[in-house]
């Protein structure tokens, strides 16, 4: 049934003009165009209305009659319709907010697990693996200024293998104690 803003904001007890204020954000989706002139299809009206706007005591109706919408069954349904929305399209209200809780949400999750230090920045891990990175290459390159003297004068296999093993093994537990 098409009423018109005045007769609307007779039925919820206000002025017209705030019918007409509801009708760009609130209401948007009630307004049916006709003959040039702009009208209300009245229980969707009412309907969004109800949702969005807060109660008042001055209304006379306060429930619209039965009219069927489809509503996604699950959250689950619900997020995957508010994500099938293009990006540059202006959904319903109620959907904005739900897409705006969303993502609120998702930035409470990500700031909690930072908190609980199981996320870090990735600045700070590429800093720490240059620098492990860095005292790798120098342990390994000041390695042959240190053996070098021992081995010049060693003709044994084997000492010179175990030179060169405790020397490894040395700057890796070197490294092991720099991460820590």
């Amino acid at each position: 049934m098409l009423v018109t803003f005045s007769e609307f904001a007779a039925l919820k007890g206000c002025a017209k003009g705030t019918v007409t204020a509801a009708t760009k954000s609130r209401i948007a989706a009630a307004v049916v165009e006709k003959d040039g002139k702009r009208w209300l299809d009245r229980d969707l009206a009412l309907e969004l209305w109800n949702r969005n706007t807060k109660a008042t005591h001055n209304a006379k109706v306060s429930v619209a009659d039965p009219v069927e919408l489809e509503l996604p069954a699950s959250p689950r349904e619900l997020r995957e319709a508010i994500e099938a929305l293009p990006d540059d399209a202006i959904p319903e209200l109620n959907e904005s907010r739900a897409r705006r809780e969303h993502y609120q949400a998702e930035l409470a999750k990500l700031q909690v697990a930072q908190q609980r230090k199981e996320l870090v920045p990735a600045d700070e891990v590429k800093k720490q693996a240059f620098q492990i990175g860095r005292s790798v290459r120098e342990a390994l390159s000041n390695l042959a200024d240190r053996l070098s003297h021992q081995l010049a004068g060693e003709t044994d296999p084997a000492v010179i293998h175990q030179l060169l093993s405790d020397e490894h093994r040395d700057a890796l537990l070197a490294l092991v104690e720099a991460d820590r």
